[in-house]
């Protein structure tokens, strides 16, 4: 919140090169950065110090330098470098601010000696407004973006010309309308990474040329191609939160925690999306941590909910669900810190994620090897389900679009790792890679909401995949004699062939154990034992048969494959087909076409 106060600049200590009658400015944001403004003039004062009179600001955060008058005298460091321009956020009332002048521009060596290299900027957005003038602002005037010495020239080819004084082997720049608001961009309004050169004696030989392709102001930044995928992906997901939860099944608990999935992802995904209007993004910048919460939330949630889904039992020594999100709470602490920082250090460090602090490089490696960590740990409760249930069902349960889920964040895992990898590439060999990660983590954030879009489509046309029974394997209550085991062997044949128990597409091992009048144990021993087969391939054994018994049939030369498949207890074409394979190791067409 912005605290409106009267604030007082003092200038505790000023150079000792500073003229004897020299008059001093404030100039900065509030201002658009005119460097001799008589509303902003220091007085000094019979202690020896300059003081403004008490400054009210509109903005929250401002920025700001001290001169003598002209940006030729603007104020520098003791060796003449550049200052790096000034900030301070308003989240508390500040009565009085201190500061000290060690160096004029005018006045210490470096900064009147300084090597130039000339820039030259052949094109400009046919955009711009007419006669407006272009700056350029960088690490050689603490990145000032109004500085009038650093206004572009026109010359006579139309092109853009300045003359910029190098104090350092990497020069980094941006253009600029006047101020940050009106700042070089990329399309649709998006940020771009600041211009760098690596200077060498040959860098001064010719002019460095540029383009600049789009102004971040005149930018559509809130809707476009990119956005409104992940805006239609949001409001899906919400609406998909309703439907999931209207269905009456006995897995309640497991589309609860779905339910609760889908609207983190939802909302993530409509605040990035707002991110992209400048107003909103410049009224509450701390917005912009939300949706990296998603990054110790979303796995450990879809890991309970896949438990849930598929009615896995927690192991005795299992690690309690609740440990999953230890690092979301640290994440969520270490963010609170930066959340009541002052605003101008928390919009610096933002901003730099196109070369990202430490602690953001630190956050996002953790977060990256906790969700691989998840992601192989899912996959194997997955494919250990999808192996026990053949021993319990003779159908095939509709969880295959986890595979898809699956697919579509292995392939965020894999775009996050390849950003981690271009990003030191970058870092080491002083690169600006910025487009190709920007594409990148646009990418994971389209895969990210292809996932809202994909359980929708399965809530419509497939909502059997949200009702998951749970069977309860009985444990043996007697042990069995070979004679007992023979017995059983010869009624499971016989229900079989005479009874024909397999035309039923939804046969179970608990409905074939009642059938028979014994328990589920001892009949998937039998099962295992006595024919060496899982309960599913045992049961799909009868059923190709008979199919191919049918097809050979003169009274089914009229019938098709799939109608055939299902008159034999199949349920669905993709089961016939992988089943029909294992048995006969053939497809359909390749074993009668022989």
């Amino acid at each position: 919140m912005f605290l409106n106060a009267q604030t007082t600049f003092v200038l505790d200590h000023v150079a000792s090169s500073t003229p004897t009658n020299a008059t001093l400015y404030l100039t900065g944001s509030f201002n658009e950065w005119e460097p001799g403004n008589v509303r902003y003039k220091f007085e000094k004062n019979s202690d020896g110090k300059y003081y403004t009179k008490p400054l009210v600001f509109e903005d929250a955060t401002i920025m700001f330098l001290v001169t003598r008058g002209s940006w030729e005298t603007a104020e520098v460091e003791s060796d003449g470098l550049p200052v790096l321009t000034r900030k301070i956020s308003f989240s508390q009332p500040i009565d009085t601010l201190h500061l000290k002048i060690t160096g004029w521009a005018d006045k210490e060596g470096r900064a009147i000696s300084a090597k130039k290299i000339t820039v030259k900027v052949t094109e400009i957005p046919k955009s711009t407004p007419p006669d407006a003038p272009i700056y350029i602002a960088g690490n050689f005037n603490g990145w000032v973006p109004g500085d009038k010495r650093y206004k572009l020239i026109k010359v006579e080819d139309g092109s853009y010309e300045i003359d910029v004084p190098v104090y350092w082997p990497r020069l980094t720049y941006k253009f600029t309308r006047g101020n940050w608001y009106t700042v070089e961009g990329k399309t649709y309004g998006r940020p771009r990474n600041d211009r760098f050169q690596l200077i060498t004696n040959e860098t001064f030989d010719k002019p460095l040329e540029e383009k600049i392709m789009y102004w971040e102001d005149q930018s559509s930044g809130l809707f476009n191609p990119y956005t409104l995928i992940l805006i239609l992906a949001g409001i899906q997901g919400i609406f998909l939160i309703f439907i999931i939860n209207s269905y009456e099944n006995n897995n309640r608990k497991a589309n609860r925690v779905l339910s609760g999935l889908i609207f983190l992802i939802a909302i993530i995904l409509l605040t990035r999306v707002s991110l992209y209007d400048r107003d909103i993004y410049n009224s509450y910048p701390r917005l912009s941590l939300f949706q990296d919460l998603v990054y110790f939330l979303y796995a450990p949630i879809f890991f309970i909910y896949i438990k849930k889904l598929l009615k896995i039992p927690s192991k005795p020594r299992e690690l309690s669900q609740w440990w999953y999100f230890v690092p979301f709470v640290i994440q969520v602490i270490v963010y609170l810190l930066f959340f009541i920082e002052p605003l101008h250090l928390f919009i610096d460090r933002a901003v730099s994620r196109f070369y990202p602090s430490e602690i953001y490089i630190t956050i996002g490696g953790i977060a990256l090897l906790f969700n691989i960590w998840f992601w192989f740990k899912i996959k194997n409760v997955i494919k250990n389900y999808l192996k026990n249930i053949e021993d319990t069902y003779s159908y095939d349960q509709d969880v295959n679009y986890l595979h898809t889920i699956m697919l579509l964040k292995g392939g965020c895992l894999v775009l996050w790792t390849i950003i981690f990898i271009v990003g030191g590439y970058s870092y080491i060999m002083t690169n600006s890679l910025s487009t190709l990660t920007l594409f990148l983590v646009d990418s994971i954030w389209i895969l990210f909401s292809l996932t809202v879009f994909l359980l929708g489509y399965y809530a419509i046309k497939q909502p059997a995949i949200f009702k998951i029974h749970e069977v309860k394997v009985e444990a043996a209550k007697t042990t069995s004699n070979d004679n007992e085991f023979l017995q059983l062997k010869e009624k499971l044949i016989d229900i079989m062939e005479v009874d024909k128990a397999f035309l039923d597409p939804a046969l179970s091992l608990p409905d074939l154990a009642q059938k028979l009048q014994t328990n589920v144990h001892l009949l998937s021993r039998t099962i295992n034992d006595g024919f060496d087969k899982n309960f599913r391939d045992f049961v799909n054994q009868y059923r190709v048969n008979t199919f191919i018994e049918k097809v050979n049939k003169e009274g089914y030369k009229n019938h098709t494959f799939l109608g055939i498949a299902l008159d034999v207890g199949f349920n669905s074409k993709s089961s016939f087909n992988r089943s029909f394979k294992k048995i006969t190791g053939k497809t359909p067409r390749e074993y009668f076409n022989a």
